[in-house]
């Protein structure tokens, strides 16, 4: 039996859930902080931080808010 006992299994569910939200939590805060993005921008980067956090998170650290130069639904000057 292991130190944490039955608890073991629930605790390390507990931390990655917290692992997981602070992941979401931290991307969704540096897409809203972004005056360069549109709103449809930052719902599209929003939604890829909840349901991908791991590669929205790394798309978004190494490549920013623009991968490639793609853009949506930007107006031209």
């Amino acid at each position: 039996m292991s130190a944490w006992g039955d608890w073991g299994p629930a605790v390390a569910a507990v931390v990655v859930a917290v692992v997981y939200l602070v992941i979401v939590v931290s991307i969704v805060r540096a897409v809203r902080r972004r005056a360069d993005t549109t709103q449809l921008e930052r719902t599209v980067w929003t939604v890829a931080a909840v349901l991908f956090p791991l590669g929205a998170g790394a798309v978004w650290l190494l490549l920013g808010p623009h991968p490639l130069g793609l853009r949506i639904d930007h107006e031209q000057d």
